[in-house]
């Protein structure tokens, strides 16, 4: 699932096999590249997941932070797409 705020996109994997996962992302990435925007990637706890989303950004050489301050054992990647 895509949400959009005024600054913010999120990209939900809650429920997704983890075949799906990368294309998912691929296309969470292309749609919005560019767009200068803050994009939340929502994994929930799986190290496998996570995994999947944090080797898919690394290709596209794109920074990011696993999860916001203060939270532990985060279910979220953050990342911007300048």
């Amino acid at each position: 699932m895509n949400l959009r705020t005024d600054n913010l996109i999120k990209l939900d994997l809650h429920g997704i096999k983890h075949e799906e996962v990368k294309p998912k992302v691929i296309r969470f990435l292309e749609k919005h590249w560019g767009s200068g925007v803050e994009a939340e990637i929502i994994t929930g706890h799986s190290t496998k997941m996570k995994g999947i989303v944090l080797n898919t950004l690394d290709e596209y050489k794109l920074s990011y932070t696993i999860g916001r301050m203060f939270e532990k054992n985060a279910p979220r990647i953050i990342t911007w797409l300048e």
